[in-house]
């Protein structure tokens, strides 16, 4: 079983998670015209999936015991 407590799962989830909300909340007007850059979010998006990708394919070298 892969640790979830490996720091790239815990950043790679933050990160997706964040540029998540961020990307839909740009795609979504608003009423009080603020407008969120859909580039920051894609951004957060493309790192926490690269992150979660590393945690996936690379598993850590420390030996549970």
């Amino acid at each position: 079983m892969k640790n979830i407590l490996d720091l790239r799962f815990i950043i790679g989830a933050f990160f997706s998670l964040v540029g998540l909300l961020l990307v839909l909340y740009a795609l979504v007007p608003t009423a009080s015209g603020r407008e969120i850059n859909v580039y920051g979010g894609l951004a957060y998006l493309i790192f926490g999936l690269l992150m979660l990708l590393l945690w996936f394919f690379f598993p850590s070298r420390i030996q549970e015991e």
